[in-house]
């Protein structure tokens, strides 16, 4: 069968450019391709065409963002197009909360191409909100949770005309009702699952920063109440093994020949003797690499971040979200300023840049809450900071105090509901308070970001003046230097 997977696309439409795929396909993809099916994904965030790039901002102009945001943007035809061109049998899109109605256009388009198209859903807003999809877009059906076993399964009952009703983990409608078979268990050896098949990605030469992603673990053992990854993946984690991990790595060089990469996990630290055996035999391989990864700064070490360096890392992304202690009892994030500020000063001392997330607009935050932020931003001093508006996304306990207070629904508009919507859903302060708060975060920011700009610039021109000054005073040793260039350039490979 000819299978087309889809990411939604949504990045675009705020003027930002982002090859970001969602693993997940790429490993629905592998699983397909290994089961004999013509597979093909789309990462709707590479069909945009004339985008002024832009970095996240903390706040994007809501009805600037709608304005584009609309099933007649360009980028839906361009899909389309690509669509008619490969001829699918069957198509599967994955989308979060935040690009849902982006999904339903897409859903809606295809039904009108072809009706008796067979369309699934997936990632975690289906998860979450299985019925949904069902209702509000013309889906067929819907996976919940971890997916590549119940693709597999759906497909060959699709395809042999087998029993739905024996396929875990979906749900569907059948004589005008939605129906909702048993949960499917997780996979236990994660290492039993082929890579992901990024190369099975529609222009994948042109996208390859789309193609660096890699998880090594699937779960979350933390409590953070904004956070929807244990309704995805449960705070039971699973690991994969260092070898099968770093094995990915030589497979999609020798594939792709990429050489930077992305760890995905939500704490790639979350075990010290994991993360040295990955990082040594990283350091076994024929080819160096470069990666970042996201953790938290109570799961790392001096050494743990040297040997990361050494490795090739060279960029942590930490969470704080608030600086104020009371908003962090109340999250449920359970992490202090002062731990955040010794992890930045560890990784700085091994030679990692640092970014730290924050957030704005949590329940019952007061303007004196957030200047608490403000502040501790500025103490930290991380390399960089990312600010976004707190989005209650359904099913965290976030989301359920929203409910209870009649701030939100499942009517919710979903394509309003972003992380950069300068809409207070919580409104615990004053629109005026709200909005000079905005500009401040916006104005430190830029400054912070900005600073690191500068010393990296400073670095560079340094580096340029010491050159300059080693040509004059030893021009022999600079030659050397150049000399070693053509060899290297004309070696017999």
């Amino acid at each position: 069968m000819k299978i087309l997977l889809i990411q939604a696309p949504w990045y675009g439409f705020q003027n930002i450019i982002s090859g970001r795929l969602y693993l997940g396909l790429a490993y629905l993809a592998a699983v397909l391709d290994k089961e004999g099916h013509q597979v093909q994904i789309f990462n709707g965030e590479t069909f945009f065409k004339n985008i002024i790039n832009q970095r996240e901002k903390v706040v994007i102009n809501e009805e600037d963002y709608l304005k584009n945001f609309n099933s007649n943007h360009e980028v839906y035809k361009e899909i389309m197009k690509a669509v008619k061109e490969f001829g699918p049998d069957m198509v599967g899109i994955s989308f979060m909360t935040a690009n849902s109605a982006s999904g339903y256009y897409l859903a809606e388009m295809l039904k009108n191409y072809k009706k008796d198209l067979p369309l699934i859903a997936g990632g975690t807003h289906p998860t979450i909100i299985p019925e949904e999809p069902l209702t509000k877009a013309p889906f067929d059906f819907v996976i919940r949770g971890e997916g590549e076993e119940t693709m597999a399964s759906l497909v060959a009952a699709i395809k042999n005309k087998g029993d739905i009703t024996k396929v875990l983990g979906i749900n569907y409608k059948k004589d005008g009702k939605i129906i909702r078979n048993e949960n499917r268990p997780f996979i236990q050896n994660l290492d039993s699952l082929p890579f992901p098949a990024f190369h099975l990605m529609h222009n994948v030469k042109k996208n390859i920063y789309a193609c660096t992603g890699i998880t090594t673990a699937r779960g979350c053992p933390f409590q953070c109440n904004y956070c929807a990854s244990n309704l995805m993946w449960t705070r039971n984690v699973r690991f994969r093994s260092p070898a099968n991990v770093v094995e990915e790595i030589r497979d999609r060089y020798n594939r792709l020949g990429i050489k930077n990469y992305s760890f995905n996990d939500d704490t790639f630290t979350l075990k010290n003797d994991f993360v040295e055996k990955t990082c040594n035999m990283i350091l076994a391989l024929p080819f160096k690499i470069t990666w970042h990864c996201d953790t938290r700064g109570d799961t790392i070490t001096l050494k743990t971040l040297k040997l990361m360096k050494k490795a090739g890392c060279n960029h942590v992304y930490l969470g704080l979200e608030s600086g104020s202690p009371k908003i962090q009892k109340m999250i449920k994030k359970n992490i202090s300023n002062s731990k955040i500020k010794e992890a930045v000063k560890m990784a700085r001392k091994a030679g990692i840049e640092t970014t730290v997330y924050f957030m704005a607009g949590f329940p019952d935050e007061t303007e004196e809450n957030l200047m608490e932020s403000v502040m501790a931003m500025k103490d930290i001093a991380p390399d960089h900071a990312i600010w976004s508006i707190l989005t209650p996304y359904p099913g965290t306990e976030t989301w359920n105090t929203a409910l209870s207070r009649g701030l939100v629904s499942t009517d919710t508009n979903w394509a309003r509901f972003f992380h950069h919507s300068n809409q207070n859903i919580f409104k615990g302060m004053s629109k005026e308070s709200w909005e000079k708060m905005l500009k401040l975060i916006e104005a430190e920011q830029k400054k912070l970001n900005g600073r690191m700009t500068m010393i990296k610039l400073n670095k560079k021109i340094r580096a340029k003046i010491n050159l300059a000054k080693m040509a004059i005073s030893n021009p022999m040793k600079v030659f050397k230097q150049f000399k070693k260039i053509p060899a290297i350039f004309f070696k017999k490979r």
